[in-house]
């Protein structure tokens, strides 16, 4: 080892501990070793832990906020077809009426072939609907509308051709005394009433034979 004497003024220098712990690598590990559990200290472990820190199985919920099962509801906001006895025809919308109305009913065949014979039959007997109506209510809803739309047309039917005969029938004889009567010739015109419903049901037939819905105009709901 060489010496080297201080120069006079010169500050002395601090030793050079560099070199002699150059072997002492061993000890680095160590401080590796000891800084691991330090982590421990921060928490880390418990603040990025998903089933405490964000609690998403509590505090989000949305089987509770969205609730698709309670919200919609649609088995009552539709009529009970698979329970014809809780049927309400007050509680039908637009769509079960008209062309497209096939796929709100899905009417069987027999259902169907039913419900054209139940219109059919009113052109010949008029009590037909009031049959089917008391047949057919608790069995299938699609017969029991037609059935109830054709009842309600035969009502209107009979209360109007009624009214028309008597009117055009006074009438008649009136006009009839005067023009030596051909004044008579009025009361045919109550007839017209009937004819019209006809049509209605020619209609309705056709209809009920698409498996679609049918509203008859001018008529009075009575049966509900």
């Amino acid at each position: 080892m060489s010496y080297h004497p201080e120069q006079p003024g010169s500050r002395p220098m601090p030793p050079n501990y560099s070199q002699a712990s150059g072997p002492q690598q061993h000890y680095a590990p160590q401080s590796q070793q000891y800084s691991q559990p330090q982590t421990h200290s921060g928490q880390t472990n418990y603040e990025g832990q998903p089933g405490y820190g964000s609690q998403r199985a509590y505090g989000a919920q949305p089987n509770y906020g969205g609730q698709p099962g309670y919200g919609a509801q649609p088995g009552y906001g539709m009529p009970q077809m698979h329970n014809p006895a809780m049927f309400d025809s007050r509680s039908l919308p637009e769509q079960a009426y008209g062309p497209g109305s096939e796929q709100f009913w899905m009417a069987h065949e027999p259902d169907r072939t039913t419900a054209l014979w139940t219109h059919l039959g009113s052109l010949i007997f008029g009590f037909m609907p009031l049959i089917m109506f008391l047949v057919k209510k608790d069995e299938s809803p699609f017969v029991r509308e037609h059935s109830r739309q054709g009842l309600n047309a035969m009502i209107t039917n009979t209360i109007v051709t009624f009214g028309a005969l008597f009117v055009f029938g006074f009438v008649g004889f009136i006009l009839a005394l005067v023009t030596f009567g051909i004044g008579i010739i009025v009361m045919y015109a109550a007839l017209i009433v009937p004819l019209v419903y006809c049509v209605f049901y020619i209609i309705a037939a056709v209809a009920a034979n698409k498996g679609e819905g049918y509203k008859f105009p001018l008529t009075i709901n009575f049966v509900k």
